[in-house]
């Protein structure tokens, strides 16, 4: 692999990457809305969602570049690897539990609709993310493996796909955990 990409490398590796990545965006949304639209609780669960995807986003980006820069310089190994699902896991509990509590205030300031118990705030966001990472995790380990031995510039391929992989996952995730839990 090149050490510097020209312009055209990038916007042929890149731009299929991204149609895909629109594509699967659009029909995450439209899926998101048909499955949660018939829950009683559908305004306040509105709260969390946009976060969610943004948390998604926001931790599994870094994941996938650490990973990709890993392997693009030969520093894959399993220790460093394992450090970096721990620190994603680990950032993404705690970014999870601020967007438990944000909603609640938010929910407290704008709605106040008393639908779901504080505790659903702070469990549906923690357990969406985590089982959306289970996912997130190898796929993208994976996508970023195959990418590099193909030759390709991993940094310009795997993070477009993963984005509309990752935004099914977690409208799947979402949906299975407030299934899960019972909410109305």
């Amino acid at each position: 692999m090149e050490t510097q990409d020209s312009k055209g490398k990038i916007i042929k590796e890149t731009f299929p990457s991204e149609v895909v990545s629109i594509v699967g965006d659009l029909l995450a949304g439209i899926v998101l809305s048909l499955l949660i639209l018939p829950f009683d609780s559908f305004l306040v669960l509105l709260l969390m969602i946009p976060a969610l995807l943004s948390l998604r986003g926001n931790l599994s980006g870094p994941f996938i570049a650490r990973t990709s820069r890993d392997l693009v310089i030969g520093n894959f190994s399993k220790r460093s690897w394992i450090e970096n699902v721990l620190a994603t896991y680990t950032l993404s509990i705690i970014t999870a539990i601020f967007i438990g509590i944000f909603s609640i205030i938010l929910n407290l300031i704008f709605f106040k609709l008393y639908i779901l118990s504080n505790q659903y705030f702070i469990t549906i966001p923690i357990i969406s993310i985590v089982l959306t990472l289970s996912i997130s995790v190898p796929c993208s380990t994976g996508l970023n493996y195959l990418a590099f031995k193909k030759g390709l510039n991993p940094n310009n391929v795997v993070n477009p796909v993963m984005t509309a992989i990752d935004d099914f996952s977690t409208v799947f995730c979402f949906f299975l955990t407030i299934i899960m839990l019972g909410v109305p």
